[in-house]
């Protein structure tokens, strides 16, 4: 099972802070070939492994209820009161999972249904992914589903997860990939398990679960969306060159951004045109209910790297002033707590200094 990898590689910029999506806003491969086996007790599809532990969890509904605002749910897991059957080796321990999905509402598009398949995980530490896309061998892991099927629904009750034989500390993991389809992280994807209280940015620890040794431990771990936000980028400043180039947008809780600023959803697409009154459109995700603004950039002349930085030449939606770059307060991203699928419009407005002579980049 390949790794899920960093969600957003981050890097620090002049003037300001931007990001560096890891081939876009998809990541490793959960169901490709492997450069790491899964470990002991890994199950196969369609829910392999036993269920044990009391009840199921309540699945989010089309008209369920807000989500709680705030960027950290994807690390949220309570200890319960649940039974949950001890260990079969009273010297290991024993661990049941059940699932809280964020109350989204859900749509027709069967990316967006909340039909798909999940993966759940135990490691023995907090970073497991290798810069490689493999990952450490897993204590163990069981799927729920098929990819191709979406026979996981999130709107109905969801099976409590049973792991036996467990070390007293273990770093779970959960993944539910609602496009039957896909095999990497993107909009659509949910996650549990996750400390992204300090964004996406770098590679976001798991979050240890500590259990007793002869007793078997139950909790609830939050499952939150990454939702679907389609940027759409207009344009007034005077473009240097062509006006088309690659184009990223970032989320952040930071209207004046710095290094360190958290990131809560990036977008990339390989060439965007803002030539003439020709509008671009951004696809990426954003986790969380927000409130947080949004930054674009179109690389004009294609000299980022193949990251996103503010080169010379670049449109940015970022304001500049007195020195310094800031996020217009009309591109602050808000949207219902239910939202599935956002959009948001920003306005290319700042030119970069510093063009060269030529624009060699222009979008097929």
């Amino acid at each position: 099972m390949r790794a899920l990898l960093t969600l957003v590689c981050v890097g620090s910029l002049g003037l300001g802070l931007l990001a560096t999506a890891c081939g876009g806003a998809t990541t490793g491969n959960l169901a490709g070939g492997d450069s790491g086996a899964d470990g002991p007790g890994s199950g196969g599809g369609g829910g392999s492994g036993s269920t044990g532990g009391s009840g199921a969890s309540g699945g989010s509904s089309s008209s369920g209820s807000s989500s709680s605002t705030g960027s950290d749910d994807a690390g949220t897991s309570t200890v319960t009161s649940a039974p949950c059957d001890p260990p079969a080796d009273p010297t290991k321990a024993a661990l049941c999972v059940t699932l809280a999905p964020e109350a989204i509402t859900f749509t027709s598009d069967p990316r967006f249904d909340g039909k798909g398949y999940l993966v759940a995980q135990l490691f023995d530490l907090a970073l497991p992914d290798y810069p490689d896309g493999g990952e450490m061998p897993a204590l163990a892991a069981q799927t729920f589903g098929e990819p191709d099927a979406g026979t996981v629904d999130l709107s109905q009750p969801l099976p409590v997860i049973r792991f036996d034989g467990l070390p007293t500390t273990v770093y779970p993991r959960v993944v539910f990939f609602d496009d039957p389809a896909a095999t990497s992280i993107a909009a659509g994807t949910w996650l549990a398990g996750y400390d992204v209280g300090a964004g996406l940015g770098g590679s976001p620890p798991l979050v240890a679960q500590t259990l007793a040794a002869g007793s078997g431990t139950s909790i609830t771990m939050k499952l939150s969306a990454l939702r679907e936000l389609v940027v759409t980028m207009q344009r007034t400043a005077t473009p240097a060159g062509n006006g088309e180039g690659p184009a990223t947008f970032v989320v952040t809780t930071s209207q004046v951004p710095v290094t360190n600023s958290p990131l809560f959803g990036v977008g990339q697409s390989a060439c965007s045109n803002v030539s003439g009154n020709d509008q671009a459109q951004v696809s990426g995700f954003v986790i969380g209910a927000g409130p947080y603004y949004v930054a674009g950039v179109v690389d004009d002349f294609g000299l980022a790297d193949g990251g996103v930085s503010l080169p010379p030449g670049a449109l940015t939606s970022l304001a500049y002033s007195g020195g310094a770059f800031q996020i217009p307060s009309a591109d602050q991203l808000t949207y219902a707590p239910t939202a599935y699928r956002v959009s948001q419009t920003i306005t290319l407005d700042y030119t970069i200094p510093g063009a060269p002579a030529t624009d060699g980049v222009s979008c097929p």
